[in-house]
């Protein structure tokens, strides 16, 4: 029922359409073109006028009275470099030419659902109600997913695919995050002539990083300063100095307590040297952990097995849409569509992968 060569192509027509973040307009036309000619209602929300995008979420609903509802999800934007993808085709795998990303990440996932409700409507086979959302700004905190109104759909499961590895990977588990801005401001001095008269942001800094925990935490939890920026000029004691901050945790608790002690430290130390914490971290999003007993990990287990693949559940470090309709009490699992090396110029996407991963899409209906 999948047909490979219709995978291909719809894949690389899509991947060639630059799409980041909050410019998903080009794709999202594409997009409500394919849903409408599948028979699908379809609708685009507010998303991108509250997010500042030229394009909202695209949600399709393909009717099934009576029937559980199911949500089939993939975001629509890619992240940069994705001006001019050139798509390679070669040896059973799709790659970016070198210069840009492939942009697998993540539409593999939505040519998946394309080639799923092709196979239902061209076999007339029955199927739950579906909900289809191609999200937009995914890439830069999940705005699409929040802005996204699920409660009007009464979902039961959902289905999100936007996760590396090989289809029949589960992800069950993904952190809570926290970012934003961690500022010193201290004092600005001329540092070759009266130097003491100041207060170096940067030495605040240095002094409070030394007293916090960075890197892994533990099995759960990480913490990371990404970015520091500051400074005016070589004579000027440093005024002020940004930490751009991150911390995560498959553990709510943990990550709260760590966030406890990280501000603590820089508030002490900044109060010893006379300086000013300005703290701007804040929750991005919240994490979530289903059981390998839950319904709907058992619907993805049992489609896996009924074409020959091994399903197994997993938890990441990263966050997805997943995280948020969990969070909104959908319960959510993030499945692996098969790409890899995301985020890189070495981007690919093997075409088998795409064939199971829409041949499991199909079972999962199926059951």
């Amino acid at each position: 029922m999948v047909q490979e060569n219709r995978i291909v192509k719809n894949f690389l027509e899509m991947v060639k359409i630059s799409s980041p973040s909050k410019n998903e307009r080009e794709i999202g036309d594409y997009l409500i073109n394919v849903l409408k000619e599948l028979g699908l209602e379809v609708t685009e929300d507010n998303a991108g006028k509250i997010n500042g995008g030229n394009c909202g979420n695209i949600i399709g609903v393909l009717k099934a009275d009576g029937k559980k509802k199911y949500l089939f999800s993939a975001h629509m934007d890619t992240v940069v470099p994705c001006e001019k993808i050139n798509p390679i085709v070669e040896n059973g795998i799709i790659k970016s030419d070198g210069t840009s990303v492939l942009g697998g990440d993540d539409k593999g996932g939505i040519a998946a659902i394309i080639e799923m409700l092709q196979v239902i409507k061209e076999n007339k086979l029955d199927h739950p109600e579906i909900v289809v959302v191609f999200s937009m700004a995914e890439e830069i905190g999940l705005l699409g997913s929040k802005a996204f109104e699920i409660e009007k759909y009464s979902i039961d499961y959902g289905f999100i695919l936007d996760s590396s590895g090989k289809p029949g990977k589960i992800i069950t588990k993904a952190p809570s995050a926290a970012r934003g801005k961690l500022t010193i401001v201290g004092k600005p001095a001329h540092a070759g002539i009266s130097p003491e008269n100041g207060i170096n942001a940067l030495t605040v800094a240095a002094h409070a990083i030394t007293k916090i925990k960075l890197g892994r935490v533990d099995a759960e939890t990480t913490s990371n300063i990404g970015v520091v920026s500051g400074g005016q000029a070589t004579n000027i004691v440093m005024p002020t100095v940004e930490l751009d901050y991150e911390a995560r945790s498959l553990s709510n608790e943990k990550l709260n307590l760590l966030l406890e002690e990280t501000f603590e430290v820089f508030e002490k130390v900044c109060k010893e040297f006379g300086a000013t914490f300005e703290n701007k971290v804040n929750v991005e999003y919240p994490g979530f952990a289903l059981d390998d007993n839950e319904n709907i990990v058992k619907i993805v287990m049992d489609a896996c097995k009924s074409i020959g693949l091994k399903g197994e559940t997993a938890s990441s470090g990263g966050g997805s849409d997943t995280n948020i309709y969990n969070s909104k009490g959908i319960p959510s699992v993030n499945l692996a569509v098969g790409m890899t090396k995301v985020h890189t110029l070495e981007e690919y996407i093997e075409i088998k992968d795409l064939v199971d991963l829409s041949r499991m899409l199909v079972e999962i209906i199926k059951g």
